[in-house]
């Protein structure tokens, strides 16, 4: 099935067919669905955009650094503006809603004693996590 899109922006490396965008004072933030000429395929890219005296929302080449609040609203706006696939968002929903038990959240895990049927409690030792961001 053939879907006639409408080219947001053309450039030599690329066509920007959708645009998820979150704009605050300084930046546009966005994630896009763009046509690699080269590689003759479709991908998702976030980008980051500047407004300058000369020039309105130039291309700035570096990481996307969003909070999450900010990532989430980007994402709706992405998801309202067709930037991912119905087979993106049903993947991504697998991976959100596992279908596998959850793990316990608490510190403790239950099991059934075989021989008295009575339930049993095993501590399990309070673990902080690293975040690993916070050493980069």
């Amino acid at each position: 099935m053939s879907i006639t899109q409408k080219i947001i922006k053309e450039t030599k490396y690329c066509e920007i067919h959708n645009q998820g965008r979150y704009v605050d004072e300084d930046y546009t933030y966005c994630i896009e669905k763009i046509y690699v000429k080269g590689l003759k395929r479709f991908e998702i890219r976030f980008s980051l955009y500047k407004d300058l005296k000369n020039h309105t929302e130039k291309y700035i080449a570096r990481s996307l650094d969003v909070t999450e609040l900010e990532l989430v609203e980007l994402f709706k706006d992405s998801i309202a503006n067709n930037v991912f696939s119905s087979e993106l968002i049903e993947m991504l929903r697998k991976v959100l809603n596992p279908a596998k038990k959850p793990r316990p959240s608490a510190v403790q895990k239950e099991k059934l004693d075989d021989t008295s049927n009575e339930m049993l409690i095993e501590e399990e030792p309070i673990v902080e996590e690293i975040n690993s961001e916070e050493s980069v």
